[in-house]
């Protein structure tokens, strides 16, 4: 310990004020001037009365020492009931509200500041506490309890970032809403409706092929109990001649809300072909909208506050928003995954996905060796722990293709994906890249418009649609490799290079005026784009990218 140091015991009180930069923002003159009369009216009265010190203010914040836990405890109290009274005749977007945390422990004393676990943990648990509210620790609840005439409500164990054990904790004035157990969701398939014999057995089958679908998907667990369900999906098969239609619904059991529900109508002289289409579709929406609800119901709640399957459901959510910054947002949910959970596979496999690749899928410059290095990284000790992960293979499969152009070994992982999750769109995708790229250019096509077709609902149709451009350009097929790239362009628009795709195709389509708006385009969205910028395409023959090169230029794009 640094000398002039002193370590000691303490209660320590961490306050903040909540949405203090909105009410910056629209009022800085007037935040700052009521924080200034509730300090020297209330706050530092108050403290002084209760033998407490101020040891450093954050703008937005206080840090107090307290020599023991009654005093620290009833001077929060009465803090946050004088600070109602104060706020009672103030419109409720003026009001200055703040959240409390109060732990005892241990803290390191020096030059006047305080530091240590002690103090961390004081403002893990006022990130924690309710507007308005307290949050204390179990040793200080152990100090007060008897002590004082206020109940605290037992809110059990919480996690919190960089603290390595849960934490028991108690919180004024009302108890803190309950937090799912740490586990994924549960989902239930329950019968699908039917009238004929033929439709029962259509309906069985398809029931069936639902439960081994979603069991082989990442994200949620499959139970036959149905009271043990967090979701239920069901359905209908119905057949009519030729026609036969089927209906799924996702329900989430708690709300008894409907979450998704789609139709699937087709003529067909085989049925069986219709359910083996649909059996695909429904599983990857089904899992789709509960990660969304999953993420949604704690959309409310700080990151220190959630779950690990909740961390993991609202990083997933974020990767469906086709922009750079839901790739990176979703690395970085992912990165709050990890310092919980250094090992889980899935998180390591999202932070790689998010922060390796959202720069050469939605913009246009070279990645960082070095952000791509690290999410080698984290790829290679997740499947150090498994190989039954499609997620893990796809994102292993498109990172060899796109940051280090190894073919072979990317087609080798979402051939492994898709053995995990037959016609999985994702694995077809990466293995129709890994084909194209390596000059397999009519069998990657193929494979990425499979990818297409299995689901034009799909939030990653652009990517797949992509590829088939590529495809295109390379076999020299430039109005379909046009058209490849305007379905991109209009599933998500400006991705600079589904329009550096459309541009060049074409001009060496003879659509010179096109290829000049579509660069005018480009460089709106990316006024910094440069062809010298522009990260090279991992295509095996040279000739297939410069020719791309070349084309830009032509078209008008600065070098």
């Amino acid at each position: 310990m640094k000398r002039g140091s002193e370590r000691r015991t303490a209660a320590v009180v961490a306050a903040d004020v909540v949405g203090y930069s909105r009410m910056m923002g629209e009022d800085e003159s007037g935040t700052l001037e009521a924080l200034r009369q509730h300090r020297a009216k209330l706050i530092d009265p108050l403290i002084a009365r209760c033998g407490g010190r101020i040891v450093k203010t954050m703008g937005d914040g206080l840090l107090l020492e307290f020599a023991n836990v009654v005093n620290a405890v009833q001077c929060s109290v009465e803090f946050q009931q004088s600070m109602a009274q104060r706020n009672a005749d103030v419109p409720e977007d003026k009001q200055v509200v703040f959240r409390i945390g109060v732990n005892h422990g241990d803290i390191i004393f020096e030059d006047g500041d305080i530091f240590g676990n002690g103090v961390n943990l004081a403002a893990r648990l006022e990130g924690l506490a309710e507007p308005g509210g307290i949050l204390i620790s179990h040793t200080v609840y152990d100090g007060v309890a008897g002590n004082l005439e206020v109940e605290f409500a037992d809110c059990g164990k919480r996690a919190f970032k960089n603290i390595v054990e849960s934490v028991h904790v108690w919180s004024w004035p009302r108890q803190l809403p309950d937090i799912r157990q740490d586990r994924k969701p549960f989902v239930v398939v329950s019968e699908f409706e039917s009238r004929s014999e033929e439709e029962k057995t259509l309906a069985e089958d398809l029931r069936d092929d639902l439960v081994a679908a979603l069991s082989r998907l990442t994200g949620m667990e499959v139970t036959p109990d149905r009271r043990k369900a967090d979701y239920l999906v069901h359905g209908s098969v119905r057949l009519t001649g030729r026609r036969c239609r089927i209906s799924a619904r996702l329900i989430a059991e708690a709300e008894e809300e409907q979450l998704w529900a789609e139709r699937y109508d087709e003529k067909t002289d085989d049925p069986y072909d219709v359910m083996d289409h649909c059996a695909v579709q429904i599983s990857m929406s089904v899992r789709r909208r509960i990660a969304t609800d999953d993420a949604e119901k704690a959309a409310d709640k700080n990151f220190d506050e959630m779950t690990i399957e909740q961390l993991l459901s609202a990083s997933g959510v974020s990767f469906f928003t086709p922009t750079k910054d839901g790739w990176l947002r979703g690395g970085m949910i992912a990165e709050k995954s990890l310092e919980r959970a250094p090992t889980n596979f899935m998180a390591l496999a999202m932070a790689a996905a998010g922060n390796g690749m959202a720069e050469m899928l939605y913009g246009f410059r070279e990645p960082d060796r070095e952000v791509v290095d690290l999410a080698f990284e984290r790829l290679e000790k997740a499947r150090r722990q498994t190989n039954k992960s499609d997620m893990l293979q796809i994102t292993y499969s498109g990172m060899l293709t796109f940051a280090r152009g190894r073919h072979h070994e990317a087609a080798v992982a979402a051939e492994r994906a898709l053995q995990l999750n037959p016609d999985y769109n994702m694995a077809l995708w990466t293995l129709g890249a890994a084909e194209v790229f390596g000059g397999e250019y009519a069998k990657g096509k193929d494979t990425a418009t499979h990818a297409v077709n299995i689901d034009i609902r799909d939030p990653y149709v652009h990517l797949y649609s992509r590829i088939v451009g590529y495809g295109c350009f390379a076999a020299e097929e430039y109005a379909e490799a046009a058209d490849w790239f305007w379905k991109a362009d209009q599933l998500a628009p400006g991705l600079p290079h589904n329009l550096a795709g459309l541009a060049v195709c074409q001009w060496h389509n003879d659509d010179q005026e096109g290829a000049r708006e579509t660069i005018s385009r480009l460089l709106g969205e990316e006024p910094e784009f440069r062809i010298g910028d522009m990260m090279t395409l991992p295509f095996s023959d040279v000739a297939v990218w410069q020719r791309l090169v070349s084309g830009l230029r032509a078209a008008g794009a600065p070098g």
